[in-house]
């Protein structure tokens, strides 16, 4: 749900309802949404509810500063490693996305978005580093949702740096890929920010 984009900043999150959503009983619910916010990815108000945070521009920015560094450090050992049916896996995706743009299908964009990241950097043999990468995810996943529909809805194109980081991965140049990664981070946080995909 938070990776997906499908509770949006502020939103509170009761547990009985959850329960039912997922079909089991208040206690796993409670432990999963603790560690949640254990994680960063919700908040715990004075009263008691569990919340999506809102995002403020000082926290957008951390978080995405530490998601170029974080992720243009997978990327980077993860170039040699990838096998070219893997390349040809991430292209594909590329495609997918865009056939999900043009149907304004943003789960199943969010979804291949995801796919395409973490094909990536599961290649970097570094589980500890994709474990970090996949909390922050978590933070940004509400925000994300609506940067994408946002820029789908005025015909900007959030899959352009997508094509780089490909041909980077292609060239086995692990520096450019780092390189057009951490470009596809800042790229979405200036959007998120200013509107204006650079």
């Amino acid at each position: 749900m938070l990776m997906g984009g499908h509770v949006v900043p502020g939103q509170k999150l009761p547990l009985r309802p959850l329960a039912e959503e997922f079909n089991t009983s208040l206690m796993p619910v409670r432990d999963a949404l603790n560690r949640l916010v254990a994680d960063g990815a919700l908040e715990l108000s004075n009263s008691r509810t569990i919340r999506v945070p809102n995002m403020t521009d000082e926290r957008l920015i951390e978080l995405h500063e530490i998601r170029r560094s974080l992720e243009g450090l997978a990327a980077e050992f993860a170039t040699p490693n990838l096998p070219n049916s893997a390349i040809d896996r991430v292209q594909q995706l590329i495609d997918e996305m865009a056939q999900a743009l043009g149907e304004d299908n943003y789960d199943d964009y969010i979804r291949n978005h995801y796919s395409f990241h973490f094909t990536i950097y599961g290649a970097s043999d570094r589980p500890t580093l994709v474990s970090m990468i996949d909390m922050l995810w978590l933070q940004v996943g509400p925000w994300f949702r609506q940067a994408i529909e946002r820029a789908n809805s005025v015909r900007e194109n959030p899959n352009s740096g997508h094509e780089k980081i490909v041909a980077a991965l292609r060239a086995r140049d692990a520096k450019a890929a780092r390189l057009c990664i951490e470009e596809d981070v800042f790229a979405g946080i200036e959007y998120l920010r200013f509107g204006v995909w650079p």
